[in-house]
């Protein structure tokens, strides 16, 4: 039996070729792991949870603002950390890459935190959305704290 594609809709070849350079992607990404690099991101993980918890555990929003600062600050300390870890492995060439990369993530921030302040405000979300506010930033320190030490994981 030939299998005649031009008789199936255009998004299912689409839809395989996105599937297909994923699984490119995602076996390429694992290749590069090294087995015998301690695991930062369980450490990290184990870090910043109590801090994760003691938001929800308050009572009050301005409680939980203040918790939530307090976790903006320890994500600020463990990013800083991170990304001084991984410029001292990735060389020279390495290094001047990844810290524009970095400048740019910090301009993305930036606008990022204009753009969450504009939307998430008291006129349109209420007391609440101080709160919301630094949900979404302290999210994306995160996420990019966990992509430096993914990085991390090709180094011993």
């Amino acid at each position: 039996m030939v299998f005649n594609h031009s008789r199936q809709p255009r998004w299912l070849w689409m839809r395989a070729a996105c599937l297909g350079a994923a699984m490119l992607v995602s076996t390429a990404a694992m290749a590069v792991d090294n087995p015998d690099a301690p695991d930062r991101l369980a450490a990290f993980e184990q870090r910043i949870q109590p801090l994760e918890a003691a938001i929800g555990n308050q009572n009050t929003t301005a409680d939980m603002l203040r918790a939530s600062s307090a976790y903006a600050k320890q994500l600020d300390v463990e990013l800083n950390q991170t990304y001084r870890e991984l410029m001292a492995k990735v060389g020279a060439t390495g290094a001047q890459k990844l810290r524009a990369s970095q400048r740019n993530w910090l301009s993305f921030m930036t606008t990022e935190a204009a753009f969450i302040d504009g939307t998430w405000n008291a006129k349109d979300f209420g007391s609440s959305s101080a709160l919301s506010r630094s949900e979404y930033r302290n999210s994306l320190t995160k996420a990019r704290i966990i992509q430096l030490l993914d990085y991390l994981r090709s180094y011993p």
